[in-house]
């Protein structure tokens, strides 16, 4: 007696690649020897490790490879690496946010942990209804001002990187983070008063 065996998704996938055409197949091949080092370069230029580099360049072919139009791309190579480069940037915003979270989140637990450590509970808690009111405040900010916010004051990007993010001119994101603070301290103040 014989067992049959259900196709999985991944022998799925695997079946896909094999029926599909050689010249794709070798378009795949060639996009990627051709442009793996561009890619990379530019990962690295946007603040990346070599290893998260290769892995936001990894995932940005996965995903290009994923996208219905990427055969019908595949006949213009310059749209392709176009899109492969658009598919890079957020790839390395996301890796680039999610680092950031990870480095505010252990700057907040070493900080806490300094001052469980002197037994100031009152500065603690002071200290943690601040963050919880600038917060508040940044929430009822609009999208665009609260994007400014992230990059610019909490991520630390320059200027210059937030506009081209947002695309948005730099002077106006000079304007929006000055707004950002002065809304900030408003904020906080009606707040406080509150």
């Amino acid at each position: 007696m014989m067992l049959q065996t259900m196709p999985t998704a991944s022998s799925a996938k695997v079946n896909d690649a094999a029926s599909a055409s050689p010249s794709f197949l070798a378009w795949v091949a060639s996009l990627v020897h051709e442009h793996r080092g561009q890619l990379l370069a530019y990962a690295r230029h946007r603040g990346l490790d070599a290893e998260d580099a290769l892995d936001a360049v990894q995932d940005s072919f996965t995903s290009f490879l994923t996208l219905p139009e990427a055969r019908a791309l595949s006949r213009d190579r310059e749209d392709a690496i176009k899109m492969l480069t658009v598919i890079l940037r957020h790839h390395v915003m996301n890796r680039r946010s999610k680092q950031a979270r990870h480095g505010r989140a252990q700057i907040l637990l070493e900080a806490q942990a300094a001052h469980t450590r002197s037994d100031d509970h009152d500065a603690l808690v002071a200290h943690a209804e601040e963050l919880a009111r600038v917060q508040g405040c940044i929430v009822r900010m609009a999208k665009l001002q609260r994007n400014v916010v992230m990059l610019s004051l909490l991520d630390e990007q320059p200027h210059e990187e937030v506009a081209k993010i947002l695309g948005i001119s730099p002077g106006y994101v000079r304007v929006l983070v000055h707004r950002a603070r002065e809304h900030i301290r408003m904020c906080s103040y009606i707040d406080e008063a509150l």
